[in-house]
């Protein structure tokens, strides 16, 4: 009992992660420079469920919309019914709308404007301050978002292994970032978040993560159905055991 309670406030800086994480498989990533190319050097401004748009038509005003995506992803406008956004850049959606409407209207000029964005929200847990969700309206880097959550605990903080988990094509990647030399004033080339990264501060060495997951962690969440491993010899990536059993809540 006396060791469950001392690794309690471990458990619970990685509770969050793991909940997120829960009923997905997690492939490593080499390096951060290898999933940083596959979103690009900026995040996307994906559109979802919730967002707010505007749609003008310069040649035809009376065809202006705002617009609530749908739950299923989707708006409806006139002349062309429904359309499907979801996952789909501004300039993407205006490319398609201009397309569509080719044949409807002599000049299809349409622009798309987002007023507002409910799910770009980003995660930081581990040893920092102000651990929980931020909201993330514009670009943001890893250590950007670490200060928004209060900053490093110092104390216990492991600077130079922050992992950040990112879903990519219907799986989750991790890799660990040395944001030390960013710390000590040193060029560093920023690592920039997409919507929906975790971001996570540890506070043991990467030679030592391992070990404790396996002695700590996993030792107590498989009886809920969670186990998380770390593949040593990966260039510091990081992995996760898919649940073989999922307990729902309440």
């Amino acid at each position: 009992m006396s060791l469950f309670r001392k690794w309690i406030p471990a458990i619970g800086a990685l509770g969050f992660c793991i909940f997120l994480l829960a009923c997905q498989t997690v492939q490593p990533a080499k390096t951060p420079m290898e999933m940083d190319k596959a979103t690009g050097p900026e995040p996307r401004m994906n559109l979802g469920p919730g967002d707010v748009l505007d749609v003008k038509f310069f040649y035809a005003p009376e065809l202006n919309e705002n617009q609530t995506v749908r739950p299923d992803g989707k708006i409806a406008l006139q002349l062309i019914g429904e359309v499907d956004v979801k996952g789909k850049t501004p300039e993407e959606l205006k490319k398609e709308l201009v397309k569509a409407y080719t044949g409807q209207l002599r000049i299809p000029e349409v622009a798309v404007i987002v007023r507002s964005l409910v799910n770009r929200k980003i995660y930081v847990g581990g040893d920092v301050n102000r651990p929980g969700a931020i909201d993330m309206p514009a670009p943001i880097t890893a250590l950007e978002a670490i200060m928004q959550a209060g900053g490093f605990d110092y104390r216990r903080a492991e600077v130079s292994n922050v992992v950040i988990i990112r879903h990519l094509d219907g799986k989750r990647y991790g890799c660990a970032l040395d944001l030390t030399p960013a710390l000590s004033g040193k060029e560093f080339k920023p690592f920039f978040l997409e919507p929906q990264d975790i971001v996570y501060v540890p506070r043991t060495k990467i030679s030592q993560v391992g070990l404790w997951i396996d002695q700590y962690i996993n030792q107590i969440i498989p009886r809920v159905g969670f186990a998380i491993s770390w593949p040593l010899g990966t260039g510091g990536s990081v992995g996760v055991i898919p649940p073989t059993t999922v307990i729902s809540p309440p």
